[in-house]
């Protein structure tokens, strides 16, 4: 019986997940959804684009010093070749509303509704805010759980990076 009992054990440690999550170096998962503003967006709609993928809520109070931080380097864009795209997981789009009529400066990158946060899901989401830097292949080259304004440099520095990489 223990003899039994140790392999079960093995077996799930060995075992591995089918549906593992995406991991940096792997082509970030597509998926479609609707904005704020309802327009049907696909994450393959950007491809080309350097994508920062924001997942939030407006429950979350790092997210409050995030999105600030958010519009401010989104508002200094110009002709930087990249997109945000804010990934709200409130269950009632009126909270996600409150949240950001509280802004200084609303976002104008698009704002995606997960209510019944399946992007959330195919992500495995756990941690609000969490950030994922995509390049313009498709492909995850940074992830990052939680925000404070030391990250700032952080993020800066990556999304810097992969426009530069990206443009040779």
């Amino acid at each position: 019986m223990k003899k039994i009992f140790g392999l079960l054990i093995l077996g799930f440690v060995f075992l591995g997940r089918v549906d593992a999550s995406p991991q940096i170096g792997q082509v970030a998962p597509n998926f479609e959804c609707v904005t704020a503003d309802g327009q049907t967006v696909q994450l393959s709609d950007y491809r080309g684009k350097v994508v920062i993928l924001d997942f939030w809520a407006s429950w979350c109070g790092p997210c409050r010093e995030e999105m600030p931080f958010l519009v401010e380097l989104y508002q200094l864009k110009g002709e930087r070749d990249f997109e945000i795209l804010g990934v709200n997981i409130d269950n009632k789009k009126k909270n996600m509303e409150t949240f950001l009529s509280q802004l200084d400066d609303r976002p104008s990158f698009p704002i995606l509704l997960d209510k019944e946060k399946k992007i959330a899901a195919l992500y495995e989401i756990e941690t609000m805010p969490t950030t994922i830097f995509i390049d313009r292949q498709g492909v995850i080259r940074f992830w990052h759980h939680g925000f404070t304004k030391s990250h700032k440099e952080k993020y800066r520095a990556e999304l810097q990076l992969l426009l530069e990489r990206d443009n040779r």
